[in-house]
This record gives structure tokens, C-alpha cells and sequence, in this order.
């Protein structure tokens, strides 16, 4: 797969040039007196509207607007955040900036009309002809617009709008709680308009009936046995093995576990990884990243060859790495990391319905990755799994419910025995130092030859 190259500069959708004139005013006021200065400016604003059983709970709204600065000097990286109202003191912030450059503060626009109607809270309910059960639902609105300027020439600007709807539903069985989840995407002008008369209530479907299932389940214990992860758990998987470790940051320690994926052999052949930031439909899509650099297509894995890390400005100037157009951060007080935008594995050969032959102990069918993490020094993991299903060594389908995946990165990745020809998408949220971003998940199915798990 082709990668694309970065460019230095975007298209200026309407809307941004104040935050353009800010961040190239910082940049002036600062240029001067560091080696590099990169601007980022923002404004946002996040809407969520919380229903439980058809009535609103809560509506919040938090707009977000203001600039960050971060600078190379003498050696050392800087950065800070300023809000509108701390603007004027910026061209203070280094010793040796140049006093008579200040100048006035730049002018800062509110947010436009939103132009968002949230699903009216009784068009989540599944209807009366379901069976009994408590509906919670979330969805989560963002208007984003952002502007780069830095020393290096790039002077970009882009404008996001997405909506994320989740479902919550519980039922109660003998005096126990189970819950099913389930969520849905929608980026573009468009967002928030969508079917309403199909899309909540599917969603709620879906969810209604996943807790129903994990009310069902009976099978307990410790386990090792073939597991198939289902579209987008399969790639939720790699992601956690092997693209948190091709970040630039964590692939520059030179961990036991970075240096074990790095030896021939170490990923299967038939593996195939790429970050892709162009997806139309990705919940980590974008034009630009948080520091200007068009978002494209890295190759993470191919052929069982370990391919690009994923690099910020900062990692990529301090290891020598290619830009790859991965720097991307939280809002504009936090620091741009190298982090992922959709993580995907392309189609296989197999066929879907031949990866659930059950083996003598039976197979585990993963319908969603959870919670959890993986040691990148020793490659040692442990992650929940949601939605999942036992099939007997007869072919029977027994819902589980609180598993667990735990074992070795080097030794799960050898275990790859089939990708299916299939396809499915999901967003996330993925952590790393205290930051929450969305990302986009897209694979077939995968089949595991043994992956040890546990089942409450």
C-alpha cells in the first residue's frame, strides 16, 4: 500500500481565519527567540444529552476555545496553554522574547449556530413488545475547529462535526444486573439529522439484546481454547499489540517486547496493518493532524515487516523518524502526542463461517474488545471482552459474559491462523498519558489457534 506524503499546507474551511491569525500572531511574537515555535488554536464545542427510559437526564454543553505554544529552545521543548482571556500575556512567556513585539492580542470569535437537534429521548425506546429492560442512553456532539502555524512554513486549518451515539441497557435476572452495550458513528455536515425513525432504535436493539444474552450465560472458569475475533475486535486486538507499540515515543525505548516484534517472524506474514487518517467514515479521521501535517495512509505491518512508527512533530524531529501526520491531542491544553487515527486490517481469504469451526475444547467468538492494557516492556496483556459467545466441540452457541484475555503479545501474534472476508468498522476511545481520543476500528474476523481466557 502506497503512503501518502505530508503536506505544508490544507485547505482554510470558512470560519477559521481568526484562528489562523492567532496562531500565526503567536508565532511572530515567539519566532524570534526560540529555534522552532508551533501554534495550535482551537475552538470547540462539545454537546451531550443523557436519557434514561425516554426522559432527558442531563444536558451539557462545554465550549472549549483557546491557543497552545510549543517551542524548541535551546535544546529544550516548551509548552504552554493560553486561553482567549490569557492571550495578551503570551509574548511574555519566554526570557528572551523580544518586548517590543507584543502588540495587541489578536480578536477571537464565538462559535457559530451549532445547528444540532439531538434524538428526542422516546425515539431510543426498542417498544412495549420487548422484553423488560432499562435504557441509558448517551450522545455526544462535536463542532471542532483548528488552526497550525509553525516556523517550518505549515499553515494549515480544518474543521470537524461528528456525532457518537451509545446505548446502555440493563436487565435484571434473580436479583443480578447485566448489561449490553452498543454505539454508532455519524461524521460530517449532516450530523445529527440522521434517520431517526431506524438508527437509535437498532442501536437500542442491538444493546437490549446483548444484555439479554449475558443474563443467559452460565459458563465460568479458566480456559484455553481457538478464539475468533469478530470484525473491528480483531483489529481492536492489534491495535493494542502491535499499534501502541509503533508509536513513535514507546517504539524509540527499545523495550525487550519492541526489539521481539522486530526479529523476522515475529508477526505472521499474512498480517497486514495500517494507520489511515482518510477514512471517510473513520471516528479518528482528519484533513490535518493537531500540528498541521496532512493526515494519510503509514503502513504498520506488511508481509510480517514492521513498517513506519507513527510520529508527532516532536518524535520525529527527536528520533530521526518520518513525519507520518500521527500528532494529536486531546484539546489545546494538552501536548501532541504520536498517536493513531483508524487502525485497520484489510480483507482475507477465509471464510468467515469455516474461522468458527469449533475445535475439541471448543471456540471463544469475541464480539467486542474492552477495557485493558498490555505491558510494552514484556509484551505481557490483559484486556476484557465483551459481547462474546462459547461454542461447544458440537457446535452449540453458550453466551459468556465478564471475560477476560490475558497472555503474551510475541505469542498471541504467532497463534494468527485465519483472516476472514469480512468487514466491520467501530469507534473507540483509546488512552495514553492521561489523553482520551476517538479512533476508528476496522477489520474481518481473525482466528486465534489458543488464547487463554476467563469467564465469570
Amino acid at each position: 500500500m502506497a503512503v501518502t506524503t505530508t503536506q505544508q499546507t490544507a485547505a482554510r474551511p470558512a470560519g477559521t481565519e481568526d484562528l489562523l491569525e492567532a496562531a500565526q500572531w503567536a508565532v511572530e511574537r515567539l519566532g524570534a527567540s526560540a529555534h522552532y515555535v508551533q501554534a495550535y488554536a482551537e475552538r470547540t464545542v462539545e454537546v451531550r444529552v443523557e436519557c434514561l427510559d425516554g426522559e432527558v437526564l442531563a444536558t451539557c454543553v462545554e465550549p472549549r476555545e483557546g491557543l497552545a505554544c510549543m517551542v524548541r529552545q535551546d535544546g529544550r521543548w516548551r509548552h504552554r496553554a493560553f486561553s482567549v482571556a490569557e492571550l495578551p500575556s503570551l509574548p511574555q512567556w519566554l526570557a528572551a522574547a523580544d518586548p517590543s513585539a507584543t502588540g495587541d492580542a489578536p480578536s477571537w470569535q464565538h462559535a457559530a449556530d451549532l445547528g444540532f437537534e439531538p434524538v428526542a429521548a422516546q425515539e431510543w425506546l426498542v417498544g412495549s413488545a420487548a422484553p423488560a429492560h432499562s435504557l441509558r442512553t448517551m450522545e455526544d456532539f462535536t463542532l471542532r475547529s483548528t488552526a497550525v502555524v509553525d516556523t517550518d512554513g505549515v499553515r494549515s486549518a480544518t474543521t470537524s462535526r461528528f456525532v457518537r451515539r451509545r446505548v446502555e441497557a440493563t436487565v435484571v435476572d434473580d436479583g443480578n444486573r447485566y448489561r449490553g452495550l452498543s454505539r454508532w458513528l455519524e461524521r460530517g455536515a449532516g450530523s445529527g439529522t440522521a434517520d431517526r425513525d431506524g438508527v437509535p432504535r437498532d442501536v437500542a436493539r442491538i444493546a437490549v439484546e446483548n444484555a439479554h444474552n449475558s443474563a443467559r450465560a452460565r459458563l465460568g472458569g479458566r480456559h484455553r481454547t481457538p478464539v475468533v475475533f469478530g470484525p473491528s475486535a480483531a483489529v481492536g486486538l492489534l491495535h493494542e499489540l502491535i499499534g501502541h507499540a509503533l508509536e513513535g515515543d514507546n517504539f524509540a525505548m527499545g523495550s525487550d517486547y519492541v526489539a521481539g516484534l522486530r526479529k523476522p517472524g515475529a508477526v505472521p506474514a499474512s498480517v497486514t496493518l495500517y494507520d489511515d487518517a482518510t477514512l471517510a467514515d473513520g471516528y479518528g479521521s482528519y484533513d490535518i493532524d493537531d500540528e498541521g501535517v496532512a493526515g494519510g495512509v503509514t503502513v504498520l505491518v506488511s508481509g510480517g515487516e514492521l513498517g513506519t512508527p507513527l510520529s508527532s512533530v516532536r518524535t520525529a524531529q527527536r528520533h530521526g523518524h518520518r513525519p507520518t501526520g500521527n500528532g494529536r491531542r486531546r484539546d489545546y491544553r494538552a501536548l501532541p502526542l504520536p498517536r493513531a487515527s483508524n487502525t485497520v486490517v484489510p480483507r482475507g481469504a477465509d471464510d468467515p463461517q469455516a474461522l468458527m469451526a469449533p475445535s475439541a475444547e471448543g471456540l471463544l467468538h469475541v464480539g467486542c474488545l474492552g477495557a485493558g492494557m498490555i505491558d510494552l516492556s514484556t509484551g505481557e496483556f490483559h484486556f476484557a471482552a465483551l459481547n462474546c459467545a462459547y461454542v461447544t466441540p458440537d457446535g452449540h452457541r453458550v453466551p459468556v459474559r465478564d471475560v477476560s484475555l490475558f497472555g503474551d503479545a510475541l505469542q498471541t501474534l504467532a497463534r494468527v491462523e485465519g483472516i476472514g472476508t469480512d468487514f466491520g468498522g467501530d469507534s473507540v476511545t483509546c488512552g495514553k498519558q492521561g489523553q482520551m481520543i476517538g479512533i476508528g476500528l476496522f477489520s474481518p474476523s481473525m482466528r486465534f489457534s489458543a488464547l487463554d481466557w476467563s469467564a465469570a
